[in-house]
């Protein structure tokens, strides 16, 4: 590895040098923000007479024939380069000082084969050639966008060619030029930190698998897999990759810190034989998730379906999951039927618990395990949706199956109306459709208030001297609600004129009846209630028992809010893998062992010197404790703790010597 720190127009210049961007970089991402902070800091090295200013790093790799490969820096270099082109063409164009053209000429075109020396990757290359050409350019691109921009500060501001052609030569870089199958270019590029805009996971990612291959092999790898990953995923890979991740690794993958790509870095190094087989299984799974998202339709109808109404409701914690069995349907390993049967307990499951509980939240690691939760369930004589079942109803607490009975009184209470308007409308359009032959789009349809926000004194006679009580109480439930055309016409309008107004409403199946109901009022009110709630438990299926598998039993994340009195441990999964634990000692006892393994130093630390060394002692001192635990050679551990106070130990413990206790969950059963 070479390090310089030199103008950047001695690297630009040279006899027959070019600079390729390799296929797996990014689109040039640069926007106006950034060409306008360089452009002021070029306008600032002329008025503060400055000798230099530092640009930033450039990482290349000699390709071979005064070819350099780009590794980092190409930012910096394409908006360079469409600084230079936008004076020389400027210049051009009103013939203004040919010496001048000629050397910004040199630092743009090899003077000798006249190729132009950048050679930007296949999606901006078409725009940069055209702009080379003299050619004037409205398209929505970064590239044209920031050259018309220098193009027209140049013409604005009136700024003297020579000026800024000195100003251009007082930026410095750094630049390292790497040893090919020396230096290892993906450590290069992390470990710096570019300004400009940073990168994503998703990039990082490509990088990682495309960076040290050669061009040709770059080429291929990029057109034949990498292009095609990012259609299915709707080019947010790195949201893909990390729910590709959850689902194989069954660990918690943040959004934050880069995790996704540390823990993909990790998962492939010694996973995949080589990078081709890498992309092969993203873009397998990558084709899968693309239904989770809807980018492409299931080609079995009655799946896409459901799946498409997942999508709608948001519902995108259950996405590792829905890779495990849409792989299994895939291999043929589960029946059309199972999986439409799994997608429509799932659907039940979720959104019983928004109606009821008026959140999804924690659900995240729950989905994360639930298909290793029931591989270690299944049972050749159980189908594998009855072994579904049993786990969602052996769920307590914050995972809980809401039933019919928690259902029904939630619509029949709770102000539906004032849900969000996805929730909201996912409900009725459900409600609308069930058992319906002709499917109804709510499209040009609104949600209308039988009972009118604003009572009349007609509608508070009718409703009797309890009317203020009756008004609030039921004006938002969904048995005061109902859809309509004509909800402008209607406006605050008694019950019998509304009917009469919007005729067609009355064909609806949640409006049906309603013209034949003389009286609007509380009675009423609650009897369509309870109809529509009880369409409802029909809609959102509640899971069938099976009798084998009625122990309860619960999965559960480290957290402190989780009250695990009268709960006996069972299994404990350390980073997926299981131990058996007949009593909370045995958690502590698994758990001490396996950070001291694996973080012996940090551990040593956490016993000689933190709020947390009372806890432990050495064989000579360990006489003094309660009820001692050895949970390594000569080292001991205080076992009088409640279940709680263990759990708040675990944590408090794996938070000290930096470890993620998300990797970490324990099975119980009751305590009978």
């Amino acid at each position: 590895m070479q390090v310089n720190k030199i103008p950047i127009f001695n690297f630009l210049e040279g006899s027959g040098k070019s600079f390729i961007i390799p296929v797996y970089q990014r689109d040039y991402a640069w926007q106006k923000e950034n060409c306008e902070k360089l452009w002021n800091d070029l306008l600032s090295l002329r008025k503060n007479e400055i000798k230099a200013y530092f640009l930033g790093t450039i990482v290349i790799i000699d390709a071979g024939f005064q070819e350099y490969s780009v590794i980092d820096g190409q930012q910096r270099l394409t908006t360079i380069s469409l600084l230079l082109l936008a004076l020389q063409n400027y210049l051009k164009k009103n013939k203004i000082d040919e010496g001048l053209q000629d050397q910004l000429s040199d630092y743009l075109i090899d003077r000798h084969s006249k190729r132009i020396r950048l050679k930007p990757n296949k999606q901006d290359k078409a725009y940069f050639d055209e702009l080379f050409n003299g050619t004037e350019i409205e398209e929505d691109s970064n590239i044209v966008s920031n050259y018309n921009f220098f193009y027209h500060q140049i013409q604005k501001d009136n700024y003297e060619a020579v000026s800024l052609f000195e100003a251009f030569r007082k930026l410095e870089i750094v630049l390292i030029t790497l040893d090919k199958g020396q230096d290892d270019p993906q450590l290069i590029f992390e470990s710096l930190n570019s300004t400009g805009v940073g990168l994503n996971d998703g990039d990082l990612i490509r990088n990682y698998i495309l960076m040290d291959l050669d061009n040709q092999e770059q080429e291929n790898f990029y057109t034949n897999y990498w292009l095609k990953i990012e259609k299915f995923t709707n080019n947010n890979i790195a949201e893909f990759v990390r729910n590709y991740l959850m689902f194989k690794l069954n660990i918690s993958v943040k959004q934050t810190d880069r995790d996704t790509y540390y823990k993909f870095r990790e998962y492939t190094k010694n996973k995949f034989k080589n990078k081709e087989f890498i992309l092969k299984d993203l873009i397998y799974f990558a084709k899968i998730y693309s239904y989770c998202i809807q980018k492409e339709s299931h080609k079995n109808k009655q799946i896409n379906h459901h799946l498409e109404r997942l999508f709608d409701l948001e519902f995108k914690v259950c996405y590792p999951y829905l890779l495990d069995i849409l792989e299994k349907f895939d291999k043929k390993e589960l029946p059309e039927e199972e999986i439409v049967l799994v997608l429509k307990l799932i659907e039940s499951y979720a959104f019983r618990r928004i109606i009821v509980e008026g959140t999804n939240q924690g659900l995240n690691k729950f989905f994360i395990i639930f298909a290793k939760e029931i591989q270690n369930k299944l049972d050749a004589k159980i189908k594998y949706s009855d072994t579904v079942s049993s786990i969602l109803l052996s769920k307590s607490a914050n995972l809980r199956f809401p039933d019919d009975e928690s259902l029904i009184n939630a619509l029949e209470t709770k102000e539906v109306y004032k849900f969000n308007r996805k929730n909201k409308n996912f409900l009725f359009h459900s409600l609308e459709n069930y058992n319906s032959e002709y499917k109804v789009e709510l499209d040009d349809l609104t949600i209308e208030h039988i009972m009118p926000q604003r009572l009349t004194a007609k509608d508070k006679q009718k409703l009797g001297e309890n009317y203020q009580e009756i008004h609030k109480k039921y004006l938002h439930t969904i048995g005061n609600l109902r859809l309509t055309a004509n909800n402008s016409k209607m406006g605050n309008k008694g019950f019998q004129e509304k009917q009469e107004i919007d005729s067609r409403a009355n064909v609806l199946n949640l409006n049906k009846g309603l013209n034949k109901i003389e009286e609007w009022n509380e009675k009423e009110i609650v009897k369509r209630a309870k109809n529509l709630a009880e369409i409802a438990t029909k809609v959102w299926i509640y899971p069938v028992s099976v009798s084998e598998y009625e122990q309860e039993k619960e999965v559960y994340d480290l957290d402190e809010n989780t009250n695990f009195t009268g709960k006996k441990p069972k299994t404990l999964y350390i980073e997926n893998k299981p131990f058996q634990a007949d009593s909370w000692k045995d958690i502590l006892k698994i758990i001490c062992k396996s950070l001291y393994e694996k973080l012996p130093t940090e551990f040593k630390q956490i016993i000689t010197n933190s709020e947390l060394k009372k806890y432990f002692a050495l064989e000579n001192e360990s006489s003094k404790m309660r009820a001692r635990i050895e949970f390594t050679k000569n080292h001991f551990i205080e076992g009088n703790l409640s279940a709680n106070g263990i759990i708040s130990f675990i944590i408090k413990l794996s938070s000290l010597v930096n470890y993620d206790y998300s990797n970490i969950q324990i099975e119980t059963v009751q305590n009978l």
